[in-house]
């Protein structure tokens, strides 16, 4: 994190260019764009995440990983009802006896 924020001060304080700030610290020219575009648009709160947080992981998050999450839950869930044994008893017909129906 604190490194990340150095090449952040780096670029946008001391107004290195990304490629000069990569070839300083040895990370990509791509990953400093990233983490430089992340802050201008997170601010503080994405020198927190995990190099791996970018928007683009954001995105396969909310699209694809949390759906497929929610569908295995669901699917999970419907598995546990087949085999609990916890079936609703069948309903039986209730028929009404004679005093009900007027005395016939």
């Amino acid at each position: 994190m604190a490194r990340r924020a150095l090449i952040v001060q780096r670029v946008l304080v001391d107004g290195w260019t990304t490629a000069k700030a990569a070839s300083a610290f040895g990370v990509s020219k791509r990953l400093v764009d990233v983490w430089v575009a992340d802050y201008r648009r997170h601010g503080m709160m994405s020198l927190r995440r995990s190099a791996g947080e970018t928007l683009a992981s954001e995105i396969v998050q909310l699209t694809i990983s949390q759906p497929i999450r929610g569908l295995a839950g669901r699917i999970t869930a419907a598995i546990r009802r087949l085999f609990a044994g916890n079936r609703a008893p069948e309903l039986l017909a209730l028929h009404r006896s004679n005093e009900e129906l007027g005395g016939e």
